[in-house]
């Protein structure tokens, strides 16, 4: 796991909610999940990836990403590896939101790490 920044003015905290064609839904995940891993291993700037699936419509995909400035999001989805997951994955996507967040509590930190 690489070194993390810190979080600065410009840092960006979204919700990605993602739709899945059911045909879809496995090799998506797979997809979802090697690029979160791959991201906060080799990424300073990539704070958080964390994955979640909605337990009543397995076909709804949110995820809580959070990258310490402007400059690190770009250079995230630069990254080989998001390529690989957006270029993999856009036929699989019914729909698409990014969801931009206001944090309420800056004090309040997310720790999100992969175990080794």
């Amino acid at each position: 796991m690489c070194e993390k920044d810190s979080m600065s003015v410009d840092g960006i905290v979204r919700l990605s909610k993602i739709e899945v064609y059911p045909q879809y839904l496995d090799e998506y995940i797979k997809y979802a999940v090697k690029v979160g891993e791959v991201s906060l291993r080799t990424e300073p700037g990539v704070l958080t990836m964390y994955a979640l699936q909605d337990k009543e419509n397995p076909c709804l995909v949110t995820i809580l990403e959070t990258y310490s400035s402007k400059e690190a999001y770009e250079k995230h989805i630069a990254s080989d590896h998001f390529q690989k997951y957006k270029k993999g994955t856009l036929h699989m996507v019914k729909s698409l939101q990014l969801c931009d967040q206001t944090v309420l509590n800056p004090a309040n930190k997310i720790n999100n790490y992969i175990d080794q």
